[in-house]
């Protein structure tokens, strides 16, 4: 992957104009919570190498093998590739589990203690993330977990067709392998056991997570059948649930609905039915996930409220639903007199969770030595989100304790030959995910995406605008001969009479209306696609090529 041009010295810029360029130019990177270097693992899976794609994302996200299956994907809704007239955004995720399928190895660090303990509450994404970013800073670090398994919502919230449980292991086991304790079945039950651990440690971490269910207010919710997402998806995962099922109703419209609609199938369910208060483009998840619902013929009823449970001899029959539409402020209201009756033998609300009363009577804040992070700090979030928090904690906790001053970041400037980009990837469609046959769904065990191939995922990869490099022409050296607008293969470079830059770093080049205008000719990042056309068209060599890559260093 060394690209680098020889005798040109790397420049580590604190500028906050280069710090603004990463946000506004590498839009998938600014999307994720957690700042993975999208660009950077995915021209190494285009490249073939695997392992470091993987290194990039076990010290970027932690949890790559996890994330590569179950990650929201705010990246993808950010991707270049999606714009307008571009195609389809880059599977970024399914990526990330190519480079875990294909490039995982052994994370072995060298660690010197410090000499200092953390004690961190609840083993789910947050906790993990915490407890390996301070593992890795020397400390001491065990984590206390009610259940008896480590992962939380990682092992019991998620369906195995979705996340395999060996993978969840693995990637813990990463995280154990650096000195990291867990001690299971440990519920904390008062705020003086928290306080002996503030005594014991150096620093301890709340990190819980919304195990409430949000629940309504309508008729019939106490007749039996009727249950919540997360309890619903939790007893299956267990093997706890006895009863036999036929029609299921699910409301709800985010990802616990969704896998309480494909558990019930692989149930025994013959009717499925999944309601949701507004429309199909409104729902949290991704289109895979409902094509993956139809093919499992789980239908659909969209902009209906649930308005009472339908029951005979303290059982349910049904749920009685009123249709809804939406209003200009967005909002619903309900239609008067279009009720209609869904029969059921179980019905789950998967509308949300919100955060457990931790300790009753007990207002929990951040002081001192104790510190909060995940869902009970945020409210309710996704895998990611909690493991930026962790992240985010855990630097609070080393800067308190470790006296650094501040946190800052660096940009590390890197000129570079070529990107590897050629004009014809842009013409390779998006690859699909490969799946396991619908007669094989019945199996609640067995994950439905298989994974890309090494050859469809290179392919994919290839995809990538790599918006981690910068196309800069040096207007001083420039002979304004037009040899690289002749040769760009999209409308990419302008001539300009003026240049803009705004507060926030972009610059804005203003078009010229005729040669005698033009005062400088600009490449536009938001349509280059890096294939280095100009560079090569250039007689003067005024076209240079950097990459740019986010580091986070501490100042003492």
């Amino acid at each position: 992957m060394n690209n680098q041009t020889p005798g040109v010295k790397i420049e580590k810029s604190t500028d906050i104009l280069d710090r603004k360029w990463i946000d506004i130019n590498i839009p998938c990177r600014a999307a994720c919570p957690i700042m993975t270097d999208v660009p950077g693992y995915i021209k190494a899976i285009s490249e073939g190498d695997y392992e470091t794609a993987y290194m990039i994302n076990r010290q970027d996200n932690v949890l790559p093998s996890i994330l590569g299956r179950i990650c929201s994907r705010p990246c993808e809704a950010a991707c270049r590739h999606g714009w307008d007239g571009l195609g389809d955004p880059l599977a970024i995720c399914f990526l990330k589990r190519s480079a875990a399928d294909f490039g995982l190895r052994e994370f072995a660090p060298v660690i010197k203690p410090n000499h200092k303990k953390v004690c961190i509450i609840g083993a789910g994404p947050a906790g993990l993330t915490s407890a390996n970013d301070l593992a890795l800073k020397g400390y001491d670090v065990t984590i206390l977990e009610q259940f008896e398994e480590a992962g939380g919502m990682l092992r019991f919230g998620i369906p195995r067709f979705r996340l395999p449980r060996d993978i969840v292991e693995n990637d813990i086991k990463s995280i154990l392998d650096l000195g990291v304790k867990i001690k299971t079945n440990t519920r904390i039950e008062s705020a003086a056991f928290i306080k002996e651990l503030q005594k014991q440690n150096d620093a301890v971490i709340l990190a819980g997570g919304c195990m409430l269910p949000k629940k309504l207010d309508i008729p019939g919710l106490d007749s039996k059948g009727v249950t919540w997402g997360l309890d619903f998806m939790m007893d299956a995962n267990r093997d706890r649930l006895l009863s036999p099922m036929q029609k299921v109703v699910v409301v709800g419209g985010g990802f616990t609905s969704v896998d309480c609609t494909r558990m019930a199938h692989r149930l025994g369910a013959k009717d499925i039915t999944l309601t949701f208060l507004f429309t199909r483009d409104d729902m949290t998840v991704g289109e895979h996930e409902l094509d993956d619902m139809e093919a499992e013929g789980i239908e659909f009823v969209f902009l209906v409220s649930p308005a009472g449970i339908e029951s005979e001899n303290g059982r349910v029959t049904g749920v009685k639903f009123v249709r809804n539409f939406i209003q200009k402020d967005k909002s619903i209201k309900t239609i008067p007199g279009s009720e209609f009756v869904i029969e059921a033998d179980t019905v789950v609300f998967a509308i949300g969770q919100e955060e457990e009363k931790f300790l009753p009577g007990e207002k929990l804040t951040a002081k001192d030595n104790f510190f909060i992070t995940g869902d009970f700090r945020t409210g309710a979030s996704t895998v990611i989100q909690a493991a930026a928090d962790g992240r985010k904690i855990a630097r609070q906790v080393h800067q308190k304790l470790s006296n650094i001053k501040e946190y800052q970041d660096v940009i590390t400037i890197t000129p570079v030959k070529e990107t590897g980009r050629v004009r014809d990837y842009d013409f390779i469609p998006l690859q699909p995910m490969d799946k396991i046959p619908l007669t094989e769904r019945s199996q609640k065990e067995k994950e439905v995406d298989t994974g890309f191939p090494r050859e469809k995922s290179v392919s994919e990869a290839k995809r990538c605008y790599l918006c981690h490099f910068n196309f800069q022409i040096d207007i001083d050296r420039c002979i304004y001969c037009l040899a690289c607008i002749d040769v760009m293969p999209v409308d990419c470079i302008k001539m300009a009479k003026d240049i803009h830059i705004t507060d926030d770093g972009n610059m804005y080049p203003v078009p010229a209306e005729n040669w005698e205008q033009v005062q400088a000719i600009v490449i536009d990042n938001n349509k280059c696609i890096r294939c280095g056309n100009c560079v090569r068209a250039c007689p003067v060599d005024c076209i240079s090529i950097s990459q740019y890559t986010l580091d986070i260093i501490e100042k003492i």
